[in-house]
């Protein structure tokens, strides 16, 4: 279960840095990536739940 959570956590955290390489995010409602600009919230929003919702993750392995 443990290699389950490190393989999500690391997914995720590789989704929010590539919105920051590429300062876009991926739309599902118009199924596009849109870039930063257009999208400023859900940019926002979607880096930090990222990062803390892998941070946890692993985080919670450690402890």
């Amino acid at each position: 279960m443990s290699v389950v959570r490190i393989f999500v956590a690391i997914v995720v955290l590789s989704y929010v840095a590539y919105c920051l390489v590429k300062q876009q995010v991926w739309i599902r409602k118009e199924f596009a990536w849109k870039t930063r600009e257009e999208y400023p919230k859900v940019f926002l929003m979607s880096i930090i739940g990222g990062t803390l919702i892998g941070v946890l993750m692993l985080w919670n392995l450690v402890r």
